[in-house]
């Protein structure tokens, strides 16, 4: 539990640092942002404190960016040299939604 810990404090610390360098969208491949949830579920039981579930999602609080999850063929980009163009699909009074990445190799 003490390294779930250190990587909350981590994926916080981490997306502030991306986000105050400019970035304003990030893409994984991960199922989440965040830390897997039962892992989350686990310490909130043990200490109450709202503020460990969805860390990442809520860094955007401070600085606005966009975030992608479950990407797949992250492995087929290169290094640089691409932009990527996110058409996203609106949900009816949704607050998130999906989006159907495309990347533009130069």
């Amino acid at each position: 539990m003490e390294q779930m810990t250190t990587y909350l404090q981590a994926l916080v610390w981490d997306t502030l640092y991306l986000t105050e360098r400019g970035v304003k969208v990030v893409g994984t491949d991960a199922w989440s942002w965040d830390a897997p949830f039962n892992f989350t579920a686990e310490k909130f039981a043990k200490t109450k404190d709202p503020s460990i579930i969805w860390e990442g999602h809520y860094s955007g609080t401070t600085i606005p960016y966009y975030q992608m999850e479950k990407m797949g063929n992250l492995d087929l980009l290169p290094d640089d040299g691409f932009t990527i163009i996110c058409q996203p699909i609106n949900i009816y009074k949704a607050s998130a939604g999906w989006v159907r990445p495309m990347a533009i190799l130069k």
